[in-house]
């Protein structure tokens, strides 16, 4: 039986001045092996899939695979975030949500890296090509009420607090409400966004996606 067509048209690869986000390939099992392994500690507290790591490079390749067949099916979109021709940094996506039909960024950043702006850099890019190409009304980060780190990416972007709490949020060891923020295309015509960069977005094939007018 054929798959669904995605509701979203998410890129595969996205460039910014510094980083690449793509989806992952069987490829990168190692290096996300040694990179998720040694954050443990530092992401332990708000990201609940690290209770099942450390994971071996063949569980890595199956994982992938399975990333790779939700982002084909438009159930879930599982990207990596690497320097520009360089190492795996951290991770990244969206998941879909409804009630309004929205995508939701998550991200995290080795810790060897945090502190630069590269968290940032992703989500505003994330924003952009959500709201721009992929055809999504809202972009949603939800953050665990104590993840101050978090809270200041939507902040720094221009994204708006929504009232009452958010679905659960992971912190340490439990779901809590969490604090949802939304960003829309109206957006994307206010500062800081209007004037950042806008990044390239491609197709699995490597061809460039326009931008909606």
């Amino acid at each position: 039986m054929a798959m669904p067509a995605p509701l979203f048209r998410v890129p595969t690869h996205i460039d910014t001045e510094r980083l690449t986000l793509r989806r992952y390939t069987r490829a990168d099992a190692e290096q996300l092996a040694e990179v998720a392994t040694r954050n443990i500690a530092h992401l332990e507290r708000y990201m609940e899939w690290i209770k099942f790591e450390p994971q071996n490079v063949e569980q890595r390749r199956a994982w992938i695979d399975d990333v790779n067949r939700q982002f084909d099916a438009g159930e879930d979109y599982t990207m990596g975030i690497f320097l520009r021709e360089g190492p795996l940094v951290g991770g990244t996506g969206y998941h879909v949500l409804t009630d309004p039909d929205r995508l939701e960024i998550g991200y995290w950043i080795d810790q060897d890296h945090e502190g630069r702006g590269l968290v940032t850099e992703t989500a505003a890019a994330l924003t952009w090509a959500a709201l721009g190409v992929a055809g999504a009304t809202v972009v949603d980060i939800t953050q665990s009420p104590t993840n101050t780190r978090s809270a200041a990416v939507a902040q720094r972007l221009g994204y708006e607090r929504q009232p009452g709490q958010a679905h659960g949020s992971f912190d340490a060891g439990q779901m809590v409400p969490g604090v949802m923020w939304w960003a829309t295309r109206d957006t994307l015509a206010t500062e800081p966004l209007a004037s950042t960069p806008r990044p390239v977005a491609y197709d699995d094939d490597g061809t460039p996606i326009l931008w909606h007018a």
